[in-house]
């Protein structure tokens, strides 16, 4: 159990600093203006995405739950996205509209944190079928 959750901290944290630095390795180069602070964003998506399988896996523990997990994981989507617009509200979507680069800075790191959450999240529900 703590050798799981050490590898979903080690892979999200890891995740998050080549998110993180590429993005501002490359908005850098290209001389593009953000508007608002995308370590913030990164961190509450690696964060969101860790507890969420932190989650689930103290779950798997529960005999009665076992067999629902996927029930249980699927509005922990909804939440992430509930919480992630009150978190930004006024950073983000206060905003009236977006650029391109704008956009692709929140879209291409959320689906990179739900991919590495969708396997994770994948290998304790298998785990538990049998």
């Amino acid at each position: 159990m703590i050798k799981t959750v050490l590898v979903y901290i080690i892979s999200f944290a890891l995740l998050f600093f080549i998110i993180s630095f590429s993005q501002e390795y490359l908005y850098n180069d290209l001389d593009v203006l953000l508007r608002f602070n995308l370590w913030d964003i990164n961190l509450f998506l690696a964060i969101a995405s860790f507890l969420i399988c932190a989650q689930l896996q103290l779950l798997s523990l529960i005999d009665s739950i076992k067999t629902k997990l996927g029930f249980v994981y699927l509005p922990t989507f909804f939440i992430k996205g509930i919480l992630f617009y009150a978190a930004f509200k006024s950073s983000v979507f206060s905003l009236e509209t977006l650029n391109t680069p704008e956009r692709l800075c929140i879209l291409i790191p959320f689906l990179l944190y739900l991919v590495l959450e969708v396997y994770f999240v994948v290998k304790i529900i298998t785990k538990n079928v049998v």
